[in-house]
């Protein structure tokens, strides 16, 4: 099997490899048009990440062979969820919803394995999938283990092929890139551990999978294949794969004063413009392992890390840090403030709350409190004054990672004019500094600045050309932060009798928040656009939230009237005027109705509605 298998894969990378050389000697050869370098660089891109996934499910299925499986304890729900966060790009390109059931299993299973086994499965289940498909993921218990079910939307397998898809260099669909590995080595994996896999499909409605996990190891010998059987070569690129030693993807930007790094294992790396300084970034082939390098001989850095291992070199001193949040100043010393987690260098460690002046000497003070009660009142930003301060540091942010950077300043106050350009949520960071230049721990508050809105409202009776841009500036910032800015663009578009306008922005409105007053110009514009059935449904809606509100009934009433249900609406307008006796409108439709019904009284209610 193993020689089979090498021979296939041997013969998979050399077509790959002679596609890849092939399609950049075009370059060379050939005088071509943009419209065909742009082909050609997009077939060798697709061609390079095919290796790369050959390459992937080969190492796999080799490190399987001789792993010892180290089994742990579990949490399976926590599992999935991981399988799902990093599936979710891709699905979100093929427009493929993951949902799983939240149930809380734990079961002592080897954690790498297992992930790899269900992974491939769900996977499939999206590659596979129709456009606006979805896969479940359910966990139902049992007496000595747990049964997961991912059933997905998609193509469906015929009966034939079903009965051969756990087989080595099986594909589903022979058109997909792969090395028809992966759902061999799901079944390996599951049965390793004393499990079971099976699946039931139908062609264009979709497959479930089935995998009957134990909630304790089986005792078994995993066979292994003598490790003189490996070339090489193989093993030397096993080892180099494991190796932090592939390029991290960033996004860099400069803003708000500051050089930020989002790096691809989302750490936040950000240094202050004027800094000299460094930075490389590296992981390993399955991006399991994630590294960081950087030199500050000048300046300010922080580095919020996630699953990077950080080495900060200042001055002949190497940090390290221990999953944290923290900054560096290199200035005529060096200092350094730790927020979160740990930083180590040789003769010092520092925690949470510590920090640390470097020179000819080492001094570690407490860190200052981060200040209190902070608020935005009348544009000015007020927080408590803290004993020790020298000065305070004020950082914008649009986001909680702090790494669209909108502003950043220092100010000597603790009450201070502040000016947001856009509508929208925004995360204020607040820092303390002592008198060593240490930064406290931060504060952070957060804001949903609605500045454009308030001024439309202030210009609506002085220029409603002017008040409709400051409201259209703050619906395209806004998002889903306020529902204010959408219900009193609506109401302006609906008396210019641009309903159609109107309706896309009290949609919005109801979208972020149900109120009375938002579905009162809902019915209003659907009354506008003759659109009785909308009108009827979300009255229906809402109308057993209000049972009792008149304008509410006064629609139910007039969709009874166009369905000629007269009987039904004189009860209905009865109600409203016994609550309200000059309503107009409702006198109207009721001297109507009653006219309908032959009665008398009609001239009564229409005296009534003059």
């Amino acid at each position: 099997m193993k020689n089979l298998i090498s021979s296939i894969f041997s013969h998979e990378i050399k077509n790959s490899l002679t596609s890849i050389r092939f399609g950049i000697e075009m370059f060379d050869k050939y005088d071509l048009s943009k419209e065909e370098q742009k082909k050609n660089i997009s077939d060798l891109l697709n061609t390079i990440d095919n290796t790369l996934n050959i390459l992937e499910e080969y190492i796999n299925f080799i490190k399987f062979q001789f792993v010892k499986l180290k089994y742990e304890k579990i949490n399976l729900y926590s599992l999935l969820e991981e399988i799902k966060t990093e599936i979710t790009p891709f699905a979100q390109k093929k427009g493929v919803n993951i949902y799983i059931q939240k149930k809380d299993i734990f079961i002592i299973s080897p954690k790498f394995w297992l992930k790899r086994a269900i992974y491939n499965i769900v996977y499939n289940a999206v590659k596979y999938n129709k456009r606006g498909g979805s896969v479940n993921i359910k966990i139902e218990p049992s007496m000595f283990g747990i049964y997961l079910s991912i059933q997905d939307t998609g193509m469906g397998i015929n009966s034939k092929n079903l009965k051969s898809i756990f087989k080595f260099f099986e594909r589903v669909d022979e058109t997909q890139k792969g090395f028809g590995i992966g759902l061999a080595l799901s079944k390996s994996v599951i049965e390793n551990i004393g499990g079971k896999i099976s699946v039931k499909s139908n062609e264009n409605i979709g497959s479930n999978f089935i995998l009957y996990i134990p909630n304790k190891p089986k005792e078994i010998t995993i066979k292994k294949i003598a490790i003189s059987l490996i070339p090489a070569s193989v093993v030397l690129f096993l080892a180099v794969s494991y190796l932090p030693i592939y390029s991290q993807k960033y996004e860099k930007s400069v803003q708000g004063g500051y050089i930020v790094y989002s790096l691809e294992d989302g750490s936040i790396l950000k240094f202050a413009q004027n800094s000299d300084y460094k930075m490389s970034a590296y992981k390993n082939l399955y991006n399991t392992k994630f590294t960081l390098s950087s030199t500050l001989k000048s300046g300010d850095m922080s580095l919020k890390a996630i699953k990077n291992k950080a080495s900060i070199y200042v001055k002949n001193k190497e940090f390290n840090n221990l999953g944290t949040d923290f900054e560096i100043i290199r200035d005529d010393f060096t200092k350094v403030a730790v927020f979160e987690g740990k930083v180590v260098s040789a003769n010092l460690a520092l925690n949470k709350g510590q920090g640390s002046i470097i020179g000819d000497n080492i001094k570690v003070v407490k860190l200052l409190s981060a200040p209190k009660n902070i608020n935005i009142k009348n544009g000015y930003l007020i927080f408590d004054k803290v004993k020790d301060a020298k000065k305070y540091k004020i950082i914008l942010s649009k986001n909680i990672n702090f790494n669209q950077i909108e502003d950043s300043f220092f100010s000597n106050k603790n009450k201070l004019k502040i000016k947001f350009n856009n509508d929208g949520l925004y995360y204020i960071k607040v820092f303390v500094y002592d008198k060593y230049g240490l930064p406290s721990l931060p504060a952070i508050y957060k804001y949903i600045n609605l500045s454009h809105y308030k001024k439309a409202l202030k210009m609506l009776n002085i220029d409603i050309n002017e008040s409709i841009l400051e409201l259209e500036s703050s619906v395209m910032t806004i998002k889903q932060h306020s529902s204010l800015p959408y219900y009193e663009l609506a109401k302006i578009l609906y008396i210019k009798k641009k309903y159609n306008q109107a309706l896309k922005l009290i949609q919005k409105a109801l979208l972020i928040q149900e109120k009375k007053e938002y579905y009162y110009l809902l019915l209003d514009i659907y009354s506008k656009l003759n659109n009785i059935q909308k009108i009827e449904e979300n009255v229906n809606k809402i109308i057993n939230k209000y049972p009792n509100d008149i304008l509410l009934l006064f629609y139910k009433a007039k969709i009874l009237f166009q369905k000629q249900q007269y009987k039904k609406t004189s009860k209905i307008l009865f109600k409203i005027l016994q609550q309200n006796p000059n309503f107009k409108e409702a006198n109207a439709l009721m001297a109507k109705t009653l006219r309908k019904l032959n009665k008398p009284e009609a001239k009564y209610y229409e005296r009534l509605s003059k």
